[in-house]
């Protein structure tokens, strides 16, 4: 949440964002090297607060980009598209997602287009200068989450860098550093971001002359002897996809590059512990579909109302026994239903809106079991009902058991371990449901097929329940001496004891 600027600081009116063209005001053709920097402006000056370690409670920050500077004439480093967009809006969506209560873009001019979609939020604040940029930090408290230009970050470089909470602090790689790291010593290179004090970047900037700006506050803060944190020791599981990913970092500069780094966002975006449809057969159709829309302006909320539109058509012709076709089309929903959320997370594009679309899941899946009973019930009665009262019980149930799962410890059932993972690929839930109903539908069976859904939900249900039992027992154990010793005080006699203490 942005609260209001501290009463102490010097008050600027905002600047819209520049909307000419990129080359009508800049030229690139005399561009200096990106981290090139200016050592003497790292030193204390006289009359001016020392540079110092600090640390900040959290989260309140500023966060500051840069478009760059050009190579060889050509556009700056920042403009260039990875992933549908350009890496300058990407770190923009990025920070300001992490949570940054006001972004400062130093950018002299910037592309039409760009600059329109930058000045619909009210956060952005575009200075032109580094001059303009230390009068408006003067008198700021709040530190600086900054990105080099031309980066393309990992989604898990902004909230580590937050987490830590030290400033200065800049994020390095202490190992083998990936291709365009730039050295901070013997020892380790730049991740091409950093968390300062406001007063070291205002410092910096006020007397920055003709170097670059990025580099400099990087030199600076390394001279102020700030934190570093590992980059390359960045856990690689990520909860909400649940699996490991590599961590995502490069400095793209030539169009092969650029098309190998949206090659890796689209390969990060893809889930783990899926279904058998949705891990084997899915992912080909959604990536193709995430290529072609990348450069669009289509959305992923666009993306989701038109699938949901598909899903309430194949709940009218279930309803009215065109079987096949709906069938058909429950089929074509499944993967459209990943390519949201892939378009999303390879854009960097999300909403408030975002989770609405798991509703929309669960509406559209018990939509179709209801409109099959509806149409069974012509020729099964009451049966038809019961029937889908049961599958819509049974999955539901086990759907709010993950949910609490996942709310209790963080992690999410199906994910738990081996056995969990090789159930989820299995188990019954909208996919596998109605891919079942393809071989009874060959042999006219669809009435069997139906049951054997119900079937397959009770399965589902009882094997989950069992393993959400086992898994909050797991937890218990690992997080609580209390419950570790009670489960070992009152284990029954015909089992063997477990030890207080063991895991």
């Amino acid at each position: 949440m942005q609260t209001q600027p501290d009463g102490n600081r010097q008050q600027n009116p905002r600047q819209p964002v520049d909307q000419q063209a990129v080359g009508n005001r800049l030229d690139f053709r005399g561009a200096g090297a990106c981290h090139r920097a200016r050592p003497s402006q790292t030193q204390r000056q006289a009359g001016k607060p020392g540079i110092t370690p600090l640390r900040t409670r959290a989260m309140e920050f500023l966060a500051l980009l840069m478009v760059g500077e050009s190579l060889n004439g050509s556009e700056p480093v920042g403009l260039g598209q990875v992933g549908g967009i350009s890496l300058l809006e990407r770190q923009a969506r990025m920070l300001l997602k992490a949570g940054a209560a006001e972004l400062l873009l130093v950018a002299p001019a910037l592309p039409a287009e760009l600059g329109a979609r930058l000045s619909d939020d009210r956060r952005i604040v575009r200075v032109p200068t580094a001059a303009a940029l230390a009068e408006q930090l003067e008198g700021e408290l709040r530190p600086v989450l900054m990105f080099v230009p031309g980066l393309l970050a990992d989604d898990r470089l902004a909230p580590a860098l937050l987490a830590d909470g030290r400033a200065p602090l800049i994020a390095a790689f202490e190992t083998t550093p990936p291709r365009g790291a730039e050295r901070l010593d013997a020892t380790s290179h730049s991740a091409g971001a950093a968390l300062l004090p406001a007063d070291l970047v205002q410092q910096v900037a006020a007397g920055l002359g003709d170097w670059e700006l990025s580099g400099t506050l990087i030199r600076a803060a390394c001279e102020s002897g700030a934190a570093r944190l590992a980059a390359d020791a960045l856990p690689l599981y990520v909860p909400n996809r649940r699996r490991e990913i590599p961590l995502i970092w490069a400095m793209p500069e030539t169009a092969d590059e650029r098309t190998s780094a949206t090659d890796a966002l689209l390969a990060s975006a893809q889930k783990g512990c899926l279904d058998w449809p949705a891990r084997f057969i899915h992912p080909p159709v959604e990536n193709a579909l995430v290529r072609l829309l990348l450069p669009t302006p289509i959305t992923p909320n666009m993306i989701t109302i038109a699938t949901g539109v598909l899903g309430l058509g194949a709940i009218w012709l279930f309803a009215t026994g065109h079987l096949w076709w709906a069938l058909a089309i429950v089929l074509l929903v499944g993967p459209l239903d990943g390519v949201d959320g892939k378009l999303a997370r390879t854009r960097h594009e999300y909403s408030k809106w975002g989770d609405l679309e798991h509703v929309l899941d669960k509406v559209l899946e018990y939509g179709w079991i209801i409109a099959l009973g509806f149409w069974f019930s012509k020729t099964h009665g009451l049966a038809a009902w019961l029937v889908a009262a049961g599958i819509i019980i049974f999955a539901l149930s086990e759907a709010a058991s993950g949910e609490f799962f996942r709310r209790f410890t963080g992690r999410q059932l199906d994910d738990w371990g081996p056995f969990e993972r090789g159930f989820r690929l299995i188990g019954g839930r909208r996919n596998t449901f109605f891919w079942t109903l393809i071989p009874f539908g060959a042999f006219g069976l669809w009435w069997q097929g139906y049951l054997m859904i119900l079937a397959y939900a009770f399965l589902t249900f009882a094997v989950s329940h069992w393993r959400l039992l086992k898994a909050i027992g797991d937890y218990g154990q690992q997080v609580s001496d209390e419950v570790r010793g009670n489960f070992a005080g009152t284990s029954y006699d015909f089992l063997p004891k477990q030890q207080p203490g063991a895991r």
